[in-house]
């Protein structure tokens, strides 16, 4: 008697086919294509967000480098012309053009300079007898004040016609240059130096003072010229800035004092009566404000800060561009502030990953539903097969089964066809094995075999039902 084959156990693999059919390819298949589509979107678009919030940082760099350079070149040109004027009054009193001694004659020649729009509207000259003269040109009308012995040491105020003589007193008031700030700081450097930035009341602006001492031959002050630069024009000229639709710029002084910024804010206060400067860190403008708080938080001495600096904060949830320059052309200690808020450049931008967003929502809405499609397209057959298979089993196989299948134009197909043809012939088989055993059940009960040959005709049915059974189970 042969001994048939031991069979390989099927428990494992069955057990394996469970696990395998819990992932199903309807949700494969879609979520393969739309994951790192997904991810793809996302990261595109954080990467177009962070290049587009670098370029605006450097863009801001740029813009706050061009408006600080324009503050500056308009800085020099409104201080050098006193600086010239200075050189000049210096040479005119050498040469004697200038008759320092007489305050009447002298008024006619700073009469003469004032005319000029390209040079300076004023001009004044203060002694050491307590002596003063002031000519001024502004809005058309020209007038020279005195203090002399003929007002009495009172400063009176006269207006002029067009050859400088008097013509009408304007007003009367108690002067002594001697103890003006312009005259002390002159007078003690005894070099040509700029004024601390005072309030004139006479114009109720920032005023500041190009003073040039005058010495004698032996060394000895004979007195103080000076001349004027009234600094309200540097707020005009920082409210015609195009900075940027929230932006503000801003020019300090070293002890943090306000000189002029792009708002309409006066850059002094009044307390009872008394104009008093305004430290830029209690400015009403709260850009400006909180920029300079942080400013002076990261720098104890702004006198000794570099020539650049920069910087960025957060004001109310939204990152200010901070670029500061020190001036310190023409012995002046000035600092020129640019603030610029980033949300001011970055909506374009963020309105413009909005769109690439939606329009990616769009794309894996449509991914999806594509892929789903694929997935419905490709798991059908499969479905197909899986019934002809079980039908197979339960031996009731229907050609008709699979005919859709075989009618698609793809591999399936092909499929169909084999796993058609393989059901045909395991039915046969099955057939032919049923009729086989019919036929041998029949011989042996009319011939009687012998025990021996009925035993072993059983374990080869048997093998058979097993081969059958292993089958469907590989097919499940």
């Amino acid at each position: 008697m042969s001994v048939l084959p031991k069979r390989r156990p099927t428990a494992p693999i069955t057990e394996i086919n469970r696990n395998q059919r819990l992932i199903s390819i309807r949700w494969t298949l879609p979520l393969c294509v739309v994951t790192p589509l997904i991810s793809g979107i996302l990261l595109t678009s954080w990467l177009a967000f962070r290049s587009g919030q670098k370029a605006v940082d450097e863009l801001v760099g740029k813009i706050s480098t061009e408006v600080a350079g324009n503050i500056e070149k308009q800085v020099n040109n409104y201080l050098t012309k006193p600086v010239m004027i200075s050189a000049v009054i210096e040479a005119e009193v050498v040469t004697g053009n200038f008759n320092i001694k007489e305050t009447r004659e002298l008024a006619k020649s700073l009469w003469a300079l004032t005319q000029s729009d390209d040079l300076t509207n004023n001009l004044f000259y203060g002694n050491e007898a307590g002596e003063f003269v002031y000519s001024e040109h502004q809005d058309g009308v020209s007038r020279i004040d005195f203090v002399d012995q003929q007002t009495e040491f009172q400063r009176i105020a006269y207006q002029t016609d067009d050859v400088a003589d008097l013509s009408q007193q304007l007003r009367v008031s108690d002067y002594d240059p001697r103890v003006r700030p312009w005259y002390k700081e002159a007078a003690f450097n005894k070099v040509p130096v700029w004024s601390q930035v005072y309030i004139a009341n006479s114009r109720n602006a920032l005023t500041l003072t190009r003073a040039t001492p005058i010495f004698g031959a032996s060394g000895q002050l004979q007195g103080v010229f000076g001349t004027d630069v009234y600094l309200f024009e540097l707020s005009e000229f920082l409210r015609n800035l195009s900075v940027s639709p929230n932006g503000n710029a801003f020019i300090i002084e070293s002890s943090g004092d306000l000189i002029a910024l792009s708002d309409n804010e006066q850059p002094f206060i009044e307390v009872d009566g008394e104009k008093l400067r305004l430290p830029a860190s209690n400015s009403q403008n709260m850009l400006v404000r909180e920029t300079v708080n942080h400013l002076l938080e990261n720098i104890d001495d702004l006198r000794q800060m570099k020539d650049q600096y920069s910087f960025s904060f957060d004001l109310e949830g939204e990152k200010q561009l901070v670029h500061i320059y020190h001036l310190q052309d023409l012995g002046i200690e000035w600092i020129v502030g640019v603030v610029i808020p980033q949300n001011d450049y970055m909506a374009t931008i963020r309105a413009t990953m909005r769109h690439n967003m939606i329009l990616g929502v769009a794309i894996t809405v449509v991914t999806s539903l594509l892929a789903l499609a694929a997935a419905l397209y490709i798991i059908r057959p499969i479905n197909r097969l899986n019934q002809a298979a079980d039908e197979i089993k339960r031996n009731k196989f229907d050609p008709r089964t699979l005919a859709h299948v075989m009618a698609r134009p793809d591999e399936f197909s092909k499929l169909a066809r084999l796993f058609n043809d393989m059901a045909m012939v395991v039915m046969s088989r099955q057939a032919s094995l049923s009729e086989q055993v019919k036929v041998l059940k029949s011989e042996i009960n009319q011939n009687g075999v012998a025990y021996d040959e009925r035993q072993k005709l059983e374990m080869l049915l048997r093998h058979a039902q097993e081969v059958r059974k292993s089958y469907r189970e590989r097919n499940d």
